[in-house]
């Protein structure tokens, strides 16, 4: 039942999602924008999907630290993590979406729910802290870049909320390392370690960046926008979108990406790059773990009934 729950929720938000995009205004931007910087474009989400894939290897990891399950292979962690990862962008509510197709998947491939809660544990926590990394780094090198608040507070204000986002970072990987569990309000909280710690910062600071990287390729030339100010225009929208809890962020992360680029260019040509950025970094993954996702639940259910 949670499969065909979560399949039927999948073809329903990706329908939402693509009756919001308007193919006129795709085809325009595609028009406009270089051959060679769509190839560019494709490379890097190729990057992307790379990324995605690889989420879930940090909660495994860890889960086969304290609980004793079947090594259940790279190969499923990469499948459930890229699905999980590219169909919560149309689900929405990342953190229940995301749970959910990690419940329905690992629990077919034998692992614990005590292992399944270690894996959803760190993983829910790896893309905050990436964001918050690259969001403190922007605060303290570029404080004045930051849209909605760079020209409202002092730099020097800024720059304490950058390194007060740093020193939260820096708190989590001390308190990641050791072997001894953590005790708090009575209950024990076992330590991913330092390396699975330092790993999830840097995974999640790379996907974000060549997240944004997408975006900075396929946007108009010689418009005076630098890489670090669209990475601080992006990561405001992005931050909020997911806090919105919509699918993709949709309508947040526009308006903010609008809003930034709106500066730099006209707003017909930065709603064609948003529009074309969409569909790059959310719809195609989106549509290939449908496929992934789909084949693999009729997969299983034929398995079942032959059995």
């Amino acid at each position: 039942m949670l499969g065909l729950i979560l399949l039927t929720a999948i073809i329903f938000g990706l329908h939402h999602e693509l009756h919001r995009v308007s193919m006129a205004s795709v085809m325009t931007a595609l028009s406009v924008t270089p051959r060679y910087e769509i190839y560019r474009a494709l490379g890097l989400l190729a990057l992307g999907c790379l990324f995605m894939a690889f989420y879930d290897l940090p909660g495994i990891l860890f889960a086969k630290k304290s609980i004793h399950f079947p090594w259940i292979g790279f190969r499923h962690v990469w499948f459930a993590s890229f699905c999980a990862y590219s169909l919560s962008h149309v689900l929405g509510a990342p953190t229940f979406s995301g749970t959910a197709i990690r419940v329905r998947l690992y629990a077919q491939w034998g692992v614990p729910a005590a292992g399944i809660a270690r894996v959803v544990a760190l993983t829910g926590a790896t893309f905050p802290l990436g964001t918050a990394a690259l969001i403190g780094g922007i605060l303290l090198f570029h404080p004045l870049e930051m849209p909605l608040f760079g020209q409202s507070f002092s730099a020097l204000a800024l720059r304490g909320i950058g390194a007060t986002l740093w020193a939260i970072i820096a708190l989590y990987i001390l308190l990641a390392n050791g072997k001894k569990p953590l005790k708090l309000f009575g209950h024990e909280i076992f330590r991913p370690g330092l390396a699975l710690a330092i790993g999830q910062v840097l995974l999640s600071c790379a996907d974000t960046a060549n997240a944004c990287a997408i975006l900075f390729i396929i946007l108009p030339g010689g418009t005076g926008l630098s890489y670090s100010h669209l990475l601080a225009i992006y990561l405001a929208g992005f931050a909020g979108g997911m806090f919105s809890g919509l699918p993709g962020g949709v309508g947040v992360l526009d308006t903010v990406l609008l809003l930034g680029l709106s500066v730099y260019m006209p707003p017909a040509s930065a709603i064609g790059a948003i529009l074309l950025y969409r569909v790059l970094y959310y719809l195609i993954p989106a549509a290939i773990g449908t496929l992934c996702f789909a084949v693999h639940e009729i997969w299983v259910t034929t398995k079942r009934n032959q059995a």
